[in-house]
Formats: C-alpha cells, sequence, structure tokens
C-alpha cells in the first residue's frame, strides 16, 4: 500500500515539475513580448530618429548622410527573434513594423486585442488578408499569417482609417 501511494506522489510531483519547466519560461517570453509591444507602440510618430536610438541601443540605424536624397533611413534589429524595422523619412519616425515567427505570433494577437480591442476593419493588400485598428490618429495593422507561413507583422504609422491600399 505504501510503494503504490509513494509512486503516485512521485509522479505526480515529476509533472508538476515538468509543467512549472514548460509554462514558467513561456510566461516570461510573453510578458517580454508585451513589454516590447508596449515600448514600441508607445514610441511617438515623427520622432527624431536620434532620440530613438538613445531608447533602444539595441535598434540599429546606420548613418545615411551621404546617400540620404537616394534612400530613406531605416532602422533595423532582431530583437530576440522578432525583426523589428522603422522607417524614418526625414530621419523621423514613420512607420514601426514587427515580424514575430512560431509560437510568438498568439502573443502578437493577444496584445493587439487586448490593447486595442476588436479590429476597426479587415481587408486584403497583394494577397494577404489583414486586420486594422484606429488609435488616437494611429493606424495598426495585423496580417493574417499565410497558408504555410509562420510569422505575422504589425505595422504602427500614423493617420486614421483604413491603411493605405485598402477601401
Amino acid at each position: 500500500m505504501k510503494r503504490p501511494l509513494a509512486t503516485a506522489v512521485a509522479v505526480g510531483l515529476a509533472a508538476i515539475a515538468l509543467a512549472a519547466g514548460l509554462l514558467v519560461p513561456r510566461a516570461r517570453r510573453r510578458a517580454h513580448n508585451y513589454r516590447l509591444f508596449d515600448s514600441l507602440a508607445a514610441v511617438p510618430l515623427g520622432r527624431r530618429v536620434d532620440s530613438l536610438r538613445l531608447a533602444f541601443p539595441w535598434l540599429h540605424c546606420p548613418e545615411m548622410t551621404d546617400h540620404a536624397a537616394e534612400h530613406e533611413p531605416v532602422c533595423a534589429a532582431d530583437a530576440d527573434g522578432r525583426d523589428v524595422t522603422v522607417n524614418a523619412p526625414a530621419y523621423r519616425v514613420g512607420t514601426i513594423a514587427v515580424m514575430v515567427f512560431g509560437r510568438d505570433r498568439t502573443d502578437l494577437v493577444a496584445w493587439v486585442q487586448a490593447r486595442l480591442g476588436a479590429p476597426s476593419g479587415r481587408c486584403s493588400l497583394d494577397g494577404n488578408p489583414l486586420q486594422w485598428w484606429n488609435a488616437s490618429g494611429t493606424t495598426v495593422t495585423l496580417t493574417e499569417p499565410s497558408p504555410g507561413s509562420r510569422a505575422r507583422e504589425l505595422v504602427i504609422r500614423a493617420g486614421g482609417g483604413a491603411p493605405p491600399g485598402c477601401a
């Protein structure tokens, strides 16, 4: 009688340890994702790129003074497996894009819905379905993954209403 009870207790403790080992890192990664998304969403569009570099030292913003007329400045980074891109026309933040892959996709969808609620609309751009939201003069778009794709993209841009290309 003692042996089956001891075995059951040992199996139960092993299951708890396994669940804690799997769920705690996942919860920690979700919190990290939310902090990243919140910090990027808080960036005022139109802000100078120089101040952006101070706020996000991991963001690479190459100097493009020699080719300013030819190219729009772009800052980019791999933020722990999430691609972050900031387009900066006239060296001011124009759009912020975050590409997430794999299991982080569900965190992105949950974050957008928690922060912005139900989408303002849906459309398809270049065959890619997306949802969009309006918040305080900003348009936020979230792509739907295409079949076989493991990526979603969140784009934050100035302006209210539907994103360019959606009618």
